[in-house]
């Protein structure tokens, strides 16, 4: 019995170490697409902010880039027959559907709240009006309005997936 479990160990293990760089490639395609984000909020909000590196939203999308790049290593590693390849495929598709649909829409809705508080907030100063306890907890808070992603966004972070992948797999495992 205490062979067999030694003898598992060492089997789970030596698996682990050959898939290692499997998990290495999602990495660093998620790095490095989440890098992207940086860069270009960079340069669009003219300062450096690396706090973006551990945002949602925007473009590319990461969610978009690394559910490809698990399909696209799917692929590449067991071919288009297996289970393992329609299941990544199908959780693909679902993190695409909903990093444009719901997350996109969860997003609007903070940016129309959002609007709404700071409305009703002016309204109260322009009218002289005695604010509501909650208004002052509502000050402190902002909801994050960036949180999912346009076709355009996703499409990308497909694309950057797909691709990154495609060469890393070549680089580190072939």
């Amino acid at each position: 019995m205490l062979a067999y479990f030694i003898q598992s160990t060492q089997n789970i293990r030596a698996e682990l170490t050959n898939q290692m760089p499997l998990f290495l490639i999602v990495f660093l395609v998620g790095f490095i697409i989440q890098l992207i984000k940086v860069i270009l909020d960079s340069i669009d909000q003219k300062h450096f902010s690396l706090s973006q590196l551990f945002s949602s939203g925007g473009f590319p999308s990461f969610h978009s880039g690394i559910a490809s790049s698990v399909t696209m290593i799917t692929l590449l590693h067991e071919g288009v027959g297996g289970t393992t390849f329609a299941i990544a495929l199908t959780f693909s598709v679902l993190f695409a559907y909903d990093a444009m649909n719901i997350r996109f829409q969860t997003g609007k809705h903070a940016e129309y709240l959002n609007k709404l508080g700071k409305d009703f907030q002016k309204t109260i100063q322009e009218n002289n009006m005695e604010a509501p306890r909650w208004i002052s907890t509502y000050k402190k808070t902002k909801l994050r309005e960036r949180l999912g992603h346009t076709p355009f966004e996703v499409f990308w972070g497909i694309l950057f997936g797909i691709v990154l992948t495609f060469v890393f797999y070549y680089v580190f495992y072939v």
